[in-house]
C-alpha cells in the first residue's frame, strides 16, 4: 500500500481556526473606523480646496469672492456667501461623526482670480488617527505623509 502525502481534514480545520483567531485579534488594528473616517475627510477637504481654486480662477473678481470655509464638523465652498454645488457634492458638506478639522489659520480661505490663498496646515483627527493637509500660497493642497 502506498502512503499518500498531504494534510488530514482535522489538520486543515485546526489551521483555519488558528488563522481566524489571529485575524480577529489583529484585523481591527488595520481596519479602524477612525482611520477610514480621517482618510475620507482628508480627501473631501482636498477636493473642496481644489474645487474652490478652480472656481476662483474661472469666476473670481473684485466683486465676486470664492471662499473655502470650515468648522470642526463641516466644510463648504461659497461664492459671495452662497454655498456651491460640485456635481453630486452639495456644500456645506458634513464630516463623519467624531472627525474634527482644525487649522493653523482659521476659516475662511479666500481664493483670488489666480487661485491663490493663505498658507496653512489643516489637521483632521478622529480618535488616535490624524492627517495633515498643506495648503500653499499658490492654492495647491496636498496631504502630508505621516511617518
Amino acid at each position: 500500500m502506498v502512503r499518500q502525502l498531504g494534510f488530514t481534514l482535522i489538520e486543515l480545520i485546526a489551521i483555519i481556526i488558528i488563522l481566524s483567531i489571529i485575524g480577529l485579534s489583529i484585523g481591527p488594528r488595520f481596519f479602524s473606523q477612525d482611520i477610514s473616517n480621517v482618510k475620507t475627510s482628508r480627501d473631501d477637504v482636498i477636493a473642496a480646496l481644489f474645487f474652490a481654486q478652480q472656481v476662483a480662477m474661472s469666476r473670481a473678481s473684485d466683486t465676486n469672492t470664492i471662499r473655502f470655509l470650515f468648522s470642526a464638523s463641516q466644510i463648504s465652498v461659497e461664492e459671495n456667501g452662497t454655498p456651491l454645488v460640485n456635481g453630486s457634492v452639495i456644500y456645506p458638506l458634513p464630516l463623519p461623526s467624531n472627525v474634527n478639522l482644525s487649522a493653523t489659520l482659521g476659516s475662511p480661505y479666500t481664493f483670488d482670480k489666480l487661485g491663490r490663498t493663505n498658507t496653512a496646515v489643516l489637521t483632521i483627527s478622529s480618535g488616535s488617527s490624524s492627517a495633515q493637509i498643506q495648503l500653499t500660497a499658490s492654492g495647491y493642497a496636498y496631504y502630508i505623509l505621516q511617518p
